[in-house]
């Protein structure tokens, strides 16, 4: 799973670097459609969350009825939710993006980008859905590897379309979605053709039930909703850091990349938790629950350790990479010394929240995430600078002080949930037995 969230990161950053070798205003309708794209992800990471632990759940109870049923209408659920994303993309496409801020030549570079990526939104969706229910079953090498096969073929056919078949923009878009058809189109043999799979679609399945699909939905909508909070927390972020100066502004992008690099081995331990304790919540083993609990916290927690340590002995190496702007530099490094205590926070909390997830709770990982950034962590910014006139560290000290806040909430719902209980909080009985993977 890490690697196949690296292989994401890879995309992105080989993607932004041809558009923008196009011209600066390529670049910047990618940006606004960026910016558009990020809620569609946003809802299909949250569908998939939710797939992923039930389909695990039913792995656990050893019911193949239940896991087919999951996926079966998992698989349908996102197939309706991406045609109409593609739908109310081509047709306020025009409307969105002027709204975003775009004039002119940027808005019409964006519209030919944006009119591809909406037309292959389901494209997008349904190999999400796939995807998910190999990962529920405990498999994450396969997705790994046909994601990492359509990001050879997206970063091969870019300069391809966009600058010996002169298309510009809209290749990169054509190379995107050619990509996304040939994941689609791996993920169907797979599952459909080779049935290599535990895990099945059947055509009697399909048909919407919400007994089947609430539990799905219960965990999905809270986990996009965490997204787009985090998405909102940076954008306040900028506004209040605008208030000393866009080289502070820079300074915070070029450390923020360092997030992302923690953020990535984070989310595949994380990711990879939903599945097994959702197995063994399914199987009634509370035991194994709590020692994959524990298990799971020790390496994130070394991982954002090491990693935090690590980024701010290298700060001047890190920051020069995206910046030589001395003061940018300097704002850089001291956000990165601030974040070696961050770092172990945010790892807590984010395992926490999948961990729960796993087990088929949905809204403590929102509850956590909005405790951090918006609760806590945006409003001490905002008091701080503007009403007591702090300088630049009480941003980074309100960091701190939300992920101290949100963690002790963490604590007290993982204690509730997992040590406070005596058998799963879900459907799965006490256990008699092995547990499933045995």
């Amino acid at each position: 799973m890490m690697m196949g969230f690296l292989t994401h990161a890879v995309y992105s950053i080989v993607d932004t670097i041809f558009i923008g070798q196009i011209s600066a205003q390529a670049l910047a309708a990618a940006t606004y459609v960026g910016a558009l794209f990020f809620f569609a992800i946003a809802l299909i990471n949250g569908i998939a969350t939710g797939i992923t632990a039930m389909v695990a759940q039913a792995v656990g109870r050893r019911s193949k009825e239940d896991a087919d049923r999951t996926a079966t209408n998992g698989l349908v659920l996102a197939l309706i939710v991406g045609v109409l994303f593609a739908i109310i993309g081509l047709l306020g496409g025009r409307l969105f993006i002027p709204a975003l801020g775009a004039r002119g030549e940027a808005a019409e570079l964006a519209w030919d980008y944006f009119f591809l990526i909406a037309a292959g939104m389901p494209l997008f969706f349904v190999s999400s859905a796939i995807r998910s229910v190999l990962t529920g079953e405990g498999d994450a090498k396969t997705p790994m590897i046909v994601l990492a096969a359509a990001t050879l073929i997206n970063i091969c056919l870019d300069p391809v379309f966009i600058f010996v078949l002169d298309m510009g923009i809209t290749g990169a878009a054509l190379s995107t979605i050619v990509a996304q058809l040939v994941a689609l189109s791996l993920f169907t043999y797979l599952v459909l053709v080779r049935r290599r799979t535990f895990v099945n679609f059947r055509l009697s399945y399909a048909p919407l039930r919400w007994a089947v699909i609430g539990p799905v939905v219960r965990i999905g909508i809270p986990a996009a909703a965490g997204q787009l909070v985090m998405a909102l927390g940076m954008t306040l972020t900028n506004r209040v850091l605008a208030h000393f100066g866009q080289t502070a502004v820079a300074g915070y992008g070029a450390g923020g990349k360092v997030d992302m690099l923690v953020a990535l081995p984070l989310l595949g331990i994380a990711g990879a938790a939903v599945s097994v304790i959702g197995m063994f919540q399914g199987a009634g083993r509370m035991d194994l629950v709590r020692y994959v609990t524990l298990y799971t916290y020790r390496v994130a927690l070394t991982i954002s350790v090491a990693m935090g340590v690590g980024a701010y002995l290298a700060s001047d190496w890190v920051i020069g990479l995206f910046t030589d702007h001395p003061e940018a530099l300097a704002v850089g490094g001291q956000y990165l010394a601030y974040m070696v205590f961050a770092y172990p926070l945010m790892a807590f909390g984010m395992t926490t929240g999948r961990i729960l997830q796993g087990l088929g709770h949905g809204v403590p990982a929102l509850v956590i995430t909005a405790m951090r950034v918006l609760i806590v962590g945006i409003p001490s910014a905002y008091l701080a600078v503007y009403v007591f006139d702090a300088p630049i560290e009480a941003v980074w000290l309100s960091f701190i002080a939300g992920g101290v806040v949100s963690n002790i909430m963490a604590l007290a719902w993982v204690r509730a949930l997992l040590w406070k209980t005596a058998i799963s909080p879900g459907r799965g009985p006490k256990s008699r037995g092995r547990p499933a993977w045995r």
